[in-house]
């Protein structure tokens, strides 16, 4: 390789060897002259972008002047280093918003778009409805979530919301690509919503129930299988007939889809002997509609109210079998597959231990140091 500032004259004059020579231009110094041992002249540009070499073959000579040479690989090499932009659309977020939840709803259950669309309309909206969708930016996003802090659950849900809605902009081309402002952003800390019974509450809330059962046979019995299996409320709730095959539950819907729920042998006691003239296991009066959410709201704040649980919620029965469980030394891919998660770490948010555990366990590790050091 020979650098030298090349010139029309020596670009048609220069003699052929035997082997293939390269002359760089040093006023260009992506441009090289290949001569080759026939006398061919031809024009190249070599350079970098992005890590790789890129060799572009730009015309002979006899078709290029050197003149014409260094003005394209000038522009190819810009070209290529500084691609054209093409302009986005411009649409509001408010816009988008409309044309997401009419677009996006397959992804999500009735419930979980109704929830979705209320966060949208009443946390991100009335701040960022007027904004282009490709000018937010993460200080955006910041100071937006700063003023949601007196809400923290409810901005959290919403941040979610909005980073799903930058992504989706990105795939129907509204903004450039690897752009979410909302990647990697750190939701708030939320306290006070882990709860799980002891054995002593669940002792009192079975009595308890054990006095309402004569009045209310239905849903003391969803929540008697709430605390045997686990399930969400929702599910034990619009339990039909068809499902409960093979002495387990194979629900046709849930939160994360069809699943099957394993039924241990109290359970299929309790399910063999309850009768129901409706597709549901617990129908209303008019048998055509499974008990409601509000109906079955209304008993729960009896009861616990009863057993002395105020505030417990009925997911709460649902923290109390995963602690269970995890303190039985339940596998937590067997516990994740109980519970119907699809992966074992959201598993984790549902198994807390106890005072007493950690004093126990606290009890134990200090009993085994000093054990150690007193040897």
């Amino acid at each position: 390789m020979q650098k030298m500032p090349l010139t029309q004259r020596f670009v048609e004059h220069v003699k052929p060897t035997s082997t293939t020579q390269e002359y760089y231009d040093t006023k260009v110094s992506t441009l090289y002259l290949r001569v080759y041992p026939s006398g061919r002249r031809v024009f190249f540009v070599r350079f970098q972008s992005n890590g790789l070499r890129k060799n572009h073959k730009l015309g002979c000579t006899l078709e290029c002047s050197l003149r014409q040479a260094r003005l394209k690989a000038l522009q190819l090499v810009h070209q290529v280093r500084s691609p054209k932009i093409e302009a986005l659309p411009s649409i509001t977020l408010q816009a988008f918003g409309q044309e997401f939840f009419e677009r996006y709803p397959r992804h999500w259950k009735p419930r979980t778009l109704k929830k979705n669309e209320s966060a949208f309309r009443l946390q991100i909206a009335p701040y960022l409805g007027d904004r282009e969708v490709q000018s937010i930016v993460r200080n955006d996003v910041e100071q937006w979530f700063a003023q949601l802090s007196h809400v923290k659950g409810s901005a959290n849900q919403a941040l979610v919301l909005l980073s799903v809605m930058m992504q989706q902009c990105e795939t129907w081309e509204y903004r450039p690509k690897n752009t979410n402002p909302c990647r990697g952003f750190k939701r708030y800390k939320e306290g006070g919503r882990e709860r799980y019974l002891s054995k002593d509450e669940l002792r009192q809330l079975w009595r308890v129930l054990d006095t309402l059962e004569g009045d209310n046979p239905a849903k003391v019995m969803i929540i008697r299988l709430l605390i045997y299996t686990g399930c969400r409320s929702s599910e034990v709730r619009t339990l039909q007939w068809k499902e409960y095959r093979g002495g387990h539950w194979h629900l046709l819907d849930s939160k994360t889809g069809a699943k099957t729920v394993y039924l241990c042998s109290q359970v299929r006691a309790y399910l063999d002997a309850w009768q129901s003239e409706s597709p549901y296991l617990f129908p209303t009066p008019c048998n055509t509609q499974p008990i409601s959410t509000n109906q079955l709201g209304i008993f729960w704040r009896q009861a616990r109210q009863l057993a002395g649980l105020e505030g417990v919620r009925l997911h709460d029965l649902r923290h109390t079998y995963a602690s269970i469980a995890i303190q039985s030394k339940v596998n937590l891919i067997v516990l994740s597959r109980l519970l119907g998660h699809a992966e074992a770490e959201t598993t984790l948010k549902y198994a807390h231990l106890g005072r007493d555990d950690v004093c126990q366990a606290a009890s134990h590790v200090s009993g085994v140091l000093v054990k150690g050091m007193c040897s």
